[in-house]
């Protein structure tokens, strides 16, 4: 494998993992972007941010009275589409849309911020103030990722994280584990497919013009999923 090597401003060596850590190059393209290159990245974000969820966590349960971190139920096909889903949403979409790092900043902390009420209750005693924290450092994986035209790569990395960190949980005993748990699951994979698919066809779009028809498919599957979810009236 080749190692490529940066000269800083004085002349010094600077390896890419260097230069790739540095938090000023946190909204730029990663210096090389083979597979196990992202994947040290990906971990290293990774890393970064389970320190910051503990660490949110145990201030939390000891700074606010009557704290108790959230526990919901996540599934494999939750935690494996979820990935899809936030990564096509928050990332690839405003990617392809403006391109713009900043505009990815944007969408990112949007996406962080609603980890703080993945319990679905609004109270100062029930937010995920760790899954909050976590979601910040990998804000910048996926800017990273996607602006280097490796999407594909975050959207496996994001997927493949959820369900290793859940099968984890598992085994150790500290969640119950189902295959799917409810109707939601199955919208959820149905939002997932249909955004991976306007990314798809977003990108597809970059080379070769497509019929904008095309959007209507995977959008109106998306505004089913959605009254769906929101009427609750369907049951499998």
């Amino acid at each position: 494998m080749e190692c490529q090597i940066n000269r800083g401003h004085r002349g010094t060596v600077v390896l890419p993992e260097i230069h790739d850590v540095n938090p000023k190059t946190w909204l730029m393209p990663f210096q090389r972007t083979d597979t196990f290159y992202l994947l040290r990245m990906g971990l290293f974000y990774s890393g970064l941010g389970m320190i910051l969820m503990y660490a949110g966590s145990f201030f939390a349960a000891n700074l606010i009275s009557g704290y108790e971190i959230p526990q919901f139920p996540v599934s494999v096909l939750l935690a494996i589409s979820s990935g899809l889903l936030e990564e096509s949403v928050f990332f690839g979409i405003p990617y392809y849309i403006t391109g713009n790092p900043i505009a990815l900043l944007g969408s990112g902390i949007i996406w962080s911020v609603s980890h703080l009420f993945n319990s679905g209750v609004f109270s100062a005693e029930s937010l995920s103030y760790g899954g909050f924290l976590f979601a910040v450092p990998h804000i910048f994986f996926s800017i990273r990722t996607w602006i280097s035209k490796k999407g594909w790569f975050a959207i496996v990395f994001h997927s493949g994280w959820n369900f290793s960190v859940l099968a984890t949980y598992c085994m150790l005993g500290l969640r119950q584990c189902s295959a799917i748990n409810e109707t939601f699951d199955i919208l959820n994979l149905l939002i997932a497919v249909s955004a991976g698919a306007i990314v798809y066809l977003a990108h597809t779009n970059k080379k070769k013009s497509i019929n904008r028809l095309l959007y209507a498919i995977p959008g109106a599957v998306i505004f089913f999923a959605v009254v769906v979810s929101f009427s609750g009236q369907v049951a499998f």
